[in-house]
């Protein structure tokens, strides 16, 4: 059994934009084979982390290593075997099919950008399809899909890059409930089944308590406390961080579910 090493290290990162800092000295190690939640109010940073860790943006100061290793030292080629992103929506939403939009996974592993896919990149991608239900869609136009398909295509693409990281950015915000679960169920299982580590900013509060194993809880671009969700989301947190009071209630599992009191008072 391997000692769970922390996949992504973060030291004391800062980041701007222009003269308005958005990070600010973040520590954080997230730990292999686990689904690890961000969460936390707009605007705190919780996306620009997960841009920060991919390489988009370059961060002011501070180190983010990679499977122990710096990321300033991964060509983006090589990072982009380490670690694969779904994004909140994409902005490939083009006229490619399914099967193709998927196949983008495979570019990194591609000896050269103008050779084609091998036989080898096309049976990841229909793995990937079949595992996430998506065969009856393999020539349908992205554009046609509903928002839970859609997610699950771009869920199937990560995984068809076969990266030991996966980050999730809000990949649930535009889905209804059943489709939330239903896409939060697949990342759980993959995990497990493919050995995995998963990060997930994530806005809904029962969501992450069902299905994360760490919480990152962040406001104001620090990193304000991380815990099992039983350990973070407590009453006095959630008001701290959403300026909201709320009841906390247990499943038989001990899983927290958190009920919102109204603003508006008494009725």
């Amino acid at each position: 059994e391997r000692v769970l090493m922390d996949v992504i290290k973060v030291e004391k990162l800062d980041f701007s934009y222009g003269n308005k800092q958005i990070l600010k000295k973040i520590d954080l190690d997230i730990k292999s084979k686990k689904l690890t939640g961000i969460l936390g109010p707009n605007g705190c940073g919780k996306s620009t982390l997960l841009k920060n860790i991919l390489g988009y943006l370059k961060n002011d100061s501070g180190k983010i290593k990679i499977l122990d290793k710096d990321s300033k030292d991964y060509t983006q080629k090589e990072k982009a075997k380490c670690i694969s992103l779904v994004p909140q929506k994409s902005q490939l939403m083009s006229a490619m099919d399914v099967e193709d939009f998927v196949l983008m996974g495979r570019l990194p592993h591609l000896q050269n950008s103008w050779d084609g896919y091998t036989q080898k990149d096309k049976e990841a991608a229909h793995r990937c399809i079949s595992h996430l239900e998506l065969e009856s869609f393999i020539k349908r136009k992205a554009v046609t899909l509903s928002g839970g398909e859609f997610q699950r295509v771009l869920l199937a693409r990560a995984l068809t890059q076969e990266t030991d990281i996966i980050l999730l950015d809000e990949p649930t915000s535009a889905l209804d409930l059943n489709h939330a679960i239903d896409l939060m169920d697949k990342v759980k299982k993959i995990i497990a089944e493919k050995g995995i580590t998963a990060v997930a900013v994530l806005h809904d509060l029962n969501l992450a308590a069902m299905f994360c194993d760490e919480i990152v809880m962040m406001k104001n671009g620090k990193v304000y406390c991380k815990g099992t969700p039983k350990e973070t989301f407590t009453a006095a947190n959630l008001k701290e961080i959403y300026e909201l009071e709320c009841s906390i209630f247990y499943t038989e599992d001990d899983i927290p579910y958190i009920i919102p009191k109204s603003k508006g008072g008494k009725k």
